[in-house]
């Protein structure tokens, strides 16, 4: 390669291609002052023969040879993908302009015309030089990520594409581990794009100094390979594996060394790995499929609980395959619209009459039959296909509403509740999409109660109150679902923007055991006793859990005690229902306990649902 004033830092072979002895001799003292290193060839097959072996940094060809002419031996080298890109400077005495088109359409990078001068040949040679170690500089560099100067996913493939060659003919097992920082996104949101590239600076640095302190530092260093691969990920390539267990305990290094807190800024940043682990002994053709089988390794050990590592193996592929099923059929079910509500009656426990309804989404897959939520919701969340779903359910729901204020308004729930997924809540036009959902029903936003579960409002407690007060604002109330799980205290319950706060069946169930939750449910419903905050148990399945809410002092619930959800048609027949029997329970005295019993429906069996 040659520095700025023309000489190599690295020395360039020319090799000079005449059958004229002297003029070897000419060519060799003109270039002398430049430092290249001359080989020579007196004919065009010693040329071919020359430029395979040697290799070359660029040919001096002259156009004029007995039995074969420089434009015969350009073909060649053209031909031939292992010297089509060896520059070439053709020699010739003909400056006829034919000729010379033709030079350059065969790949010639330039041509000097006999006789020439030392100057003119040295600058040349010089600039053609100096152009070819551009483009290699350039080649280099598309092969490298700019960031943490690993190789990149060009520089990656080309070693995996190696490594498969050899697996192929026997000579050596490999392994391919594809890494993916855990929640590396909140550290680019919430601190910003710099300190999430002196993440990953570190990270980089971070898997360099773990693979070579492993049993590879023994052998020779390019038996392994760490690269970037894009994003938050990297891919390790563990060429010349002993056993796959080498592989695992290197993974197991890595995991080690990952977990320990960055430092960026003069705070303390933690991001787990999550690993794929692939072993190759001559099964792959492509360092595609390895890539894509190591990576959905990886999303098995996400799955698994994030900072552990997973080895692929070929039920994992069906998984993911499924899921791409999952995610075409769930695309097409929204185009399609295979879905349907069913609503659970929220009743007061008191009277037994319907306060509101929770509405219940239900897929009719064409081949599968029913699909219940947890089968469905989870995956819909992850893709992003939450979004539309959800407002169809919203839509749904309100317009279904609407249908019952028309058939006959004195049967009818006070409210309808709609659950939002965190992506809803979080989305910058949600309250816009409501209003227009208002407009097209007619309804009143005030019958409308949102659904947020307590680990989904947690999950970021100030934009989550910002979005919940934008959404209250247009006039809906806000239900905190599933509380008690553990996501929040209960010291925070005064800064949550709701109107109802919903016991999470986990409570409602251990109530029979008495003891600390049934201290729990009392204390909740002592703190929110002075709010404006309702209390719904969910989940009531006994009359023991009924009569012990009761004498807590709750009074609104839903469970398969009073009903399983109900398909849209027969709300309204299971609210006069209901309404028959709060004027029976009218007729009794208030002393006596006339425990609230189911009116369209026995307790099911839980197991068979």
């Amino acid at each position: 390669m040659l520095n700025e004033n023309g000489s190599s830092d690295q020395t360039a072979v020319v090799l000079v291609v005449d059958d004229c002895t002297d003029m070897h001799s000419i060519i060799r003292q003109i270039l002398a002052p430049i430092g290249v290193r001359i080989i020579h060839a007196f004919g065009g097959q010693e040329c071919l023969r020359s430029a395979a072996s040697d290799l070359p940094s660029l040919i001096l060809l002259d156009y004029n040879m007995p039995f074969c002419d420089g434009m015969e031996v350009l073909q060649k080298l053209q031909s031939d993908v292992r010297l089509a890109d060896i520059p070439v400077i053709l020699i010739t005495g003909d400056n006829d302009p034919t000729l010379v088109a033709a030079a350059y359409a065969n790949g010639v990078s330039d041509y000097i015309s006999k006789p020439f001068l030392p100057v003119e040949l040295r600058a040349r040679v010089g600039a053609v030089l100096k152009t070819q170690s551009l483009i290699k500089d350039l080649r280099h560099s598309a092969k490298i990520d700019m960031l943490t100067g690993l190789p990149n996913r060009t520089g990656l493939f080309e070693r995996i594409h190696h490594a498969i060659d050899l697996s192929r003919h026997g000579l050596a097992a490999f392994a391919v581990m594809f890494i993916d920082l855990d929640r590396f996104k909140l550290v680019n949101d919430s601190l910003g794009h710099s300190s999430g590239d002196a993440v990953l600076i570190e990270a980089a640095q971070r898997l360099q100094r773990s693979v070579q302190r492993t049993e590879l530092a023994s052998r020779n260093e390019s038996n392994a390979v760490v690269a970037r691969f894009g994003g938050d990920e990297f891919v390790v390539l563990l060429e010349c594996i002993a056993s796959p267990e080498e592989a695992e305990r290197i993974a197991e290094r890595i995991l080690s060394v990952m977990q320990a807190p960055y430092m960026v800024g003069g705070r303390s940043i933690y991001s787990n790995a999550s690993i794929g682990v692939v072993t190759c002994s001559g099964q792959y053709n492509t360092p595609e499929e390895l890539i894509r089988d190591a990576d959905i390794a990886m999303y098995e050990s996400k799955d698994g609980g994030r900072g552990c590592y997973r080895v692929f193996n070929s039920s994992m592929r069906n998984r993911a395959h499924n899921r791409l099923q999952m995610d075409s059929d769930l695309r097409r079910a929204i185009e399609l619209n295979q879905f349907k509500l069913q609503y659970q009656p929220i009743v007061n426990l008191e009277t037994g009459r319907v306060e509101s309804v929770e509405a219940l989404i239900r897929w009719h897959h064409p081949d599968r039959g029913i699909i219940p939520p947890l089968d469905f919701i989870p995956f819909a969340e992850e893709t992003g296909l939450i979004v539309a779903i959800g407002e169809w359910v919203m839509r749904t729901a309100c317009l279904q509403y609407a249908d019952w204020q028309t058939i006959d308004p004195s049967a009818m729930p006070n409210h309808i509740s709609i659950n939002l997924s965190r992506q809803q809540l979080v989305q910058c036009d949600l309250p816009h999409a409501f209003q227009n959902i208002l407009v097209e029903s007619g309804i009143d936003p005030n019958c409308v109660h949102f659904e947020i579960t307590e680990s989904e409002i947690m999950d970021d407690l100030q934009a989550s109150i910002q979005a919940i007060n934008a959404l209250r604002a247009t006039g809906a109330k806000i239900d905190l679902d599933d509380f008690g799980t553990g996501y929040s205290s209960l010291a925070c319950l005064h800064e949550l923007p709701i109107d109802v706060l919903k016991l999470d069946r986990s409570l409602v169930s251990s109530l029979e055991k008495g003891g600390y939750f049934s201290k729990l449910v009392d204390l909740v419903l002592k703190l929110i006793a002075g709010t404006k905050i309702q209390a719904v148990a969910e989940g009531i399945e006994t009359i023991e859990q009924l009569a012990r809410l009761k004498i807590l002092g709750c009074h609104l619930g839903q469970g398969y005690y009073f009903s399983k959800p109900i398909d849209a048609d027969r709300i309204q027949e299971f609210v006069r229902k209901q309404q028959m029997h709060e004027e029976s329970c009218a007729c009794v005295s208030s002393n006596s306990f006339v425990p609230v019993v189911p009116t369209l429906f026995s307790v099911p069996n839980l197991h068979a649902l």
